[in-house]
């Protein structure tokens, strides 16, 4: 499948996350206690669930992961450290390479390879975990067909 690769800023924002590694397969289950962990400390989520990837996410393989969901900070500004055995971090402003993939989660394969060749063609280099930003998925009663994955990869020049 062929890809557009766009170079889009990602605004500073809070998120919790979740690290681990095992078998893709336990991702869904890492998002479930995400979401568990994030609800029982009345945080209120501000966007879809992501997950980045500390290497390749091969099939068969454990890959070394978290998944994040971005939250609406407390009064003070702030996100707590510790929710749980999850962790709250401010993701600063980045820019990335984007392709937006339209299907099933295990068809992404083309995405990943897009925003990785658009990194080398333009000279950059890979400034970090390539995320997956799951925009459309089951939870909004769509088929996998349906589903909506923007692939990022944030670079330096």
């Amino acid at each position: 499948m062929q890809y557009d690769v766009d170079i889009v800023a990602v605004p500073a924002r809070p998120v919790v996350s979740l690290r681990s590694r095992g078998p893709l397969a336990r991702i869904g289950a890492s998002m479930r206690r995400l979401r568990e962990l994030v609800e029982e400390a009345g945080l209120e989520t501000a966007g879809p669930m992501m997950a980045r990837f500390y290497g390749d996410a091969a099939p068969g393989q454990d890959a070394d992961l978290d998944v994040a969901i971005p939250v609406v900070p407390r009064a003070d500004g702030s996100v707590p450290d510790a929710v749980g055995e999850a962790r709250g971090e401010w993701l600063p402003l980045h820019h990335v390479l984007e392709a937006v993939h339209r299907g099933p989660h295990d068809q992404m394969d083309d995405a990943w390879a897009a925003v990785r060749e658009a990194c080398g063609a333009l000279g950059y280099a890979p400034a970090g975990p390539v995320t997956e930003v799951y925009e459309v998925t089951r939870n909004d009663g769509v088929p996998p067909e349906r589903y909506v994955t923007r692939v990022q990869l944030p670079y330096a020049r």
